[in-house]
């Protein structure tokens, strides 16, 4: 009976054992870090007693603890975390800055003359070569004189016709008057005489008259220059018929010095009127002229017109400013831009523009804090300076921005700052207009 009491807590310990175990990997299955102590009988699914188990236990708590251990040992490695993304960081440092503002502006002669005959005829000579410099009254045109010197003739002849007439007239009032005393002759005589000298001295003056426009235009058929400067192509070709006051033949154009004029809209005009009163700037300060490639021109100029009212068709007031030209490059019909400075900004924050991100109308840059970490901060932009952009609020001094690797360095993360040496100088704050 011992022998088979033994075989059977023998097969009893085997079953027992396999529940346990398949126990134990259903828990581990599910998440369970120690194996369930429970062992359940094969044959009423009922527990047996705690007794029967105490000695199975560390057996199946050791099985649970290898198959928990199985990943580890099989070599997989965890891994490490990334370094820090490396971004480029700019140090703000105010300065002392001009603030300006940039306007579309159109240059044009100070002085442009459209030559038009004063009287009709064929062209007959071109005097000049198209794009030389002429000066006040240099000849530029000949129009056919031959009928205008006839004209001129027939008004001297007609003239002296008057004047034989006039001298009989009065030759006879000087016959006349030493015998009216006397009453040699009649009265009656000697008023007409009187009134025919009258009259013919009225047709003399008249006849004198026409010779001078005779004269004047012969002289119109020579077209001379009204202005010194410099002449452009001609319109009328030698041989071609000129109309009085309708046919232009050329322009003649001073190109020393010039003039842009510009536009501004009213409430541009209000806010740096308010701004010059209180920076101190003066609008008849120095301007500059940027040209279409950027470069600034040398010669400064000055504003010297100000409409005296704003067109009512566009809101806008035009100006106009004088920049002297004496190597000839600024040409009419150029299109620059004329930079006013309206306000010398102390202390101002100036930062890339590429640093300045923009979402939902509003603008941010992005800060490196202490401990290298990254903050994104909303910023109000003012003028803009070249590349850069004048902040009015948002960044103090001493502040590191993140100027390169902006998609890197996400807010609140942890970034390597590199620093990026600042620009030597800053050119005037320029405002688009």
């Amino acid at each position: 009976m011992a022998g088979a009491d033994l075989v059977e807590d023998a097969g009893d310990y085997a079953a027992n054992s396999e529940m346990l175990r398949a126990d134990t990997l259903r828990s581990v299955n599910f998440g369970y870090s120690v194996a369930i102590g429970r062992v359940v009988s094969p044959e009423n699914n009922m527990p047996l007693p705690q007794s029967s188990c105490r000695h199975r236990l560390p057996v199946a708590v050791l099985s649970a603890l290898l198959l928990l251990q199985l990943p580890a040992c099989k070599g997989d490695k965890v891994a490490a975390a990334p370094p820090p993304p490396e971004v480029y960081v700019q140090s703000i440092v105010p300065q002392t800055t001009p603030l300006s503002v940039d306007i579309v502006s159109e240059i044009k002669a100070f002085r442009e003359v459209d030559l038009r005959p004063r009287v009709s005829g064929v062209v007959i000579q071109q005097a000049f070569k198209p794009g030389q410099k002429v000066k006040e009254g240099e000849l530029l045109f000949v129009i056919d004189p031959r009928a205008y010197d006839e004209a001129v003739i027939d008004a001297q002849a007609k003239l002296a016709e008057s004047e034989a007439v006039l001298a009989r007239a009065r030759q006879d009032v000087a016959r006349y008057k030493p015998l009216l005393p006397d009453n040699a002759i009649p009265r009656q005589t000697y008023d007409q005489a009187v009134a025919f000298e009258q009259q013919n001295a009225a047709v003399v003056q008249a006849r004198r008259a026409s010779l001078e426009k005779a004269r004047l235009d012969r002289s119109f058929a020579e077209v001379r220059s009204p202005v010194s400067g410099q002449i452009g192509l001609q319109k009328v070709e030698v041989g071609a018929l000129a109309s009085a006051g309708q046919s232009v033949l050329a322009t003649v154009s001073t190109l020393d010095p010039v003039v842009a004029y510009f536009s501004i809209p009213e409430v541009d005009y209000l806010h740096y009127q308010r701004r010059f009163r209180q920076s101190g700037q003066s609008p008849d300060d120095p301007i500059e002229l940027v040209l279409a490639d950027g470069s600034v021109y040398a010669q400064k100029g000055r504003a010297d017109f100000v409409d005296r009212a704003l067109n009512p068709n566009t809101g806008t007031l035009a100006l106009r400013a004088v920049f002297p030209n004496p190597d000839g490059l600024l040409r009419p019909g150029m299109n620059t831009r004329v930079r006013i400075v309206y306000e010398v900004a102390q202390n101002a924050i100036l930062v890339p523009q590429k640093a300045v991100t923009e979402m939902l109308g509003k603008q941010f840059a992005t800060v490196v804090l202490d401990g290298d970490k990254a903050e994104q901060r909303p910023i109000r932009t003012g003028a803009r300076l070249g590349d850069q952009w004048v902040i009015e609020e948002g960044l103090k001094a001493g502040e590191r921005i993140v100027v390169e690797g902006l998609q890197k360095a996400r807010p609140g993360s942890i970034v390597k700052p590199v620093a990026q040496p600042a620009k030597s100088a800053a050119p005037a704050a320029s405002a688009q207009s």
